[in-house]
């Protein structure tokens, strides 16, 4: 009897062992394949969120739509554009910016007039662009100047290479829509 309790304790063992390794095995494959993944970005009218955090900010563009495709904007003019700029004080990464709350960041903005062609991943500007319109940004604001409006696109630009815009719209039902636009580059 005592023999046979030592086999099935002896096997109860193994068994958890092999668990153990078959559990971390999974969750060391996941955890690989994941690297490979482009972040989880979520857009709202109140903020912007993503598990790869925001290192250099973001950007946002107000189009005026030219033309559509089936999901967004082909050829667009952007009419005015606002950058979140990242205060690197804190050595702790942001993964959401609020755009109605201060935070470590602060807001510039910009009114201009440059028309795009969006085909697949590139957006190509149908005259030569500007090379100075930085320089024209104004302010220094401690929240979003730009209020998201109902029947209106926009585009974002994160600092993620493996995105390459998000397309954001309101609709008239008051309703949310974010496309994706990503790049199929590898980050590592």
């Amino acid at each position: 009897m005592k023999k046979r309790t030592t086999t099935i304790i002896k096997l109860i063992l193994l068994s958890s062992l092999m668990l153990v390794i078959i559990v971390g095995g999974i969750w060391f494959v996941y955890a690989y394949l994941s690297a490979f993944a482009p972040s989880k970005v979520k857009i709202t009218r109140n903020e912007i969120s993503s598990n790869g955090g925001f290192v250099n900010g973001v950007s946002i563009e107000k189009i005026q739509v030219d033309s559509m495709g089936t999901e967004y904007p082909l050829k667009y003019t952007v009419v005015y554009t606002t950058s979140c700029n990242m205060i690197h004080a804190s050595s702790e990464q942001l993964h959401k910016i609020r755009f109605d709350q201060p935070g470590d960041y602060w807001w510039d903005e910009d009114t201009t007039k440059i028309q795009y062609i969006h085909e697949g991943l590139s957006r190509d500007p149908v005259e030569p662009k500007n090379e100075k319109g930085w320089l024209e940004k104004f302010g220094r604001h401690p929240v979003c100047p730009m209020k998201f409006e109902k029947e209106q696109w926009y585009f974002f630009l994160v600092d993620d290479r493996r995105i390459t815009g998000i397309f954001f719209y309101i609709d008239k039902e008051d309703k949310e829509h974010q496309y994706n636009l990503y790049s199929g580059i590898s980050p590592i």
